[in-house]
């Protein structure tokens, strides 16, 4: 089968071209360099060199593809200063769903479990809570706006569309690295005094991976389907780790509050510094979950299936070792 994938070379997106070249599809991916990218080297794809704001390369990746992964977007937690973030979320968005429906091409968006509304977070995260159209982060915002767009013209038009909506991922293939790869990293260094009070829902990108085929192959037209795992405190996530890697983890553990306190300082200490903060507000934001997450619908409707983070972390450690990141 003829396929096509935006982000290819990202976290789930790396992850989701080895698995359809394994089930013996044939992959085209729309990629912004003019290159190959270090996550992609050595596999056979067809590049299409674009963004998702280049209408002519978008109608070269979606033309003859059967099936579409719109994976693509602009992971930012600081503000949307440019408009790009918004650009490429909702415009891109809208650019890839409009080709999908000229050609009849069964598109999967890639959605976020923060394009939900997490709130009250004592209660269960499922497929039913709304989308978070006035979340305060632009990043978030912008993935709820870009997953009403999927809706809106499954309801209004022939899309053949289906949502996915990852949590935060972990294992092999971390080639960026990400947000939690950074600091799985940082803390085999050292380099963290102490933790945050952070809660993440993590699940392995080859289990997301193999989530979006079957939301492909199964999932019903215009339906959301949470791919993530279980909620997990940074505190259990370190031990595990630690565990994993023989190395010790700070043993400080502070309260959600004193990021915020600290928040100043740190945006401060960037500016002076002229790198990115530590943290800023909206990764502040991103760092509480719901107590369950319930992914009761992708399990029964797609098969969709978990390993457990143990084995993720696992694997996580011994690619970054193999990347010379933790020598």
């Amino acid at each position: 089968m003829q396929v096509a994938v935006t982000g290819a070379s990202g976290r789930l997106g790396c992850a989701l071209v080895r698995a359809l070249l394994e089930r013996g599809d044939s992959v085209r991916a729309l990629e912004l360099g003019l290159g190959t990218p270090p996550s992609l080297e050595g596999l056979e794809v067809e590049l299409v060199h674009g963004d998702v704001l280049d209408r002519e390369a978008v109608e070269k990746l979606v033309t003859g593809a059967e099936q579409l992964y719109h994976i693509a977007a602009k992971v930012d937690l600081d503000r949307d200063r440019d408009g790009s973030v918004w650009a490429v979320n909702v415009e891109g968005t809208r650019n890839i769903a409009k080709a999908c429906l000229a050609h009849g091409t069964r598109l999967v968006h890639c959605s976020s479990h923060h394009a939900l509304v997490l709130a009250p977070l004592s209660e269960p995260l499922d497929e039913t809570k709304p989308l978070a159209l006035q979340h305060k982060c632009d990043y978030h915002r912008s993935k709820a706006h870009g997953e009403q767009l999927i809706h809106d013209m499954v309801r209004d038009t022939n899309l053949n569309a289906v949502v996915i909506n990852p949590g935060t991922l972990t294992g092999p293939h971390d080639y960026e690295p990400s947000m939690l790869g950074r600091s799985l990293i940082d803390l085999y260094h050292g380099r963290l005094p102490a933790l945050m009070n952070a809660v993440t829902d993590c699940a392995d990108a080859r289990d997301v991976a193999a989530g979006a085929i079957a939301a492909a192959e199964k999932g019903r037209r215009g339906e959301r389907y949470l791919l993530t795992g279980r909620a997990i405190g940074m505190r259990e996530l370190s031990d595990i780790w630690a565990e994993i890697t023989g190395v010790k983890m700070p043993r400080v553990n502070l309260p959600l509050w004193v990021g915020w306190a600290m928040v100043p300082f740190t945006l401060g200490a960037a500016r002076l510094a002229g790198r990115k903060p530590l943290f800023t507000p909206n990764m502040l934001r991103a760092s509480v979950s719901n107590d369950v997450i319930r992914c009761d619908k992708a399990r029964n409707e797609l098969g969709y299936a978990t390993r457990s983070i143990d084995e993720s972390l696992a694997d996580a450690f011994a690619f970054f070792k193999a990347q010379g990141w933790l020598g």
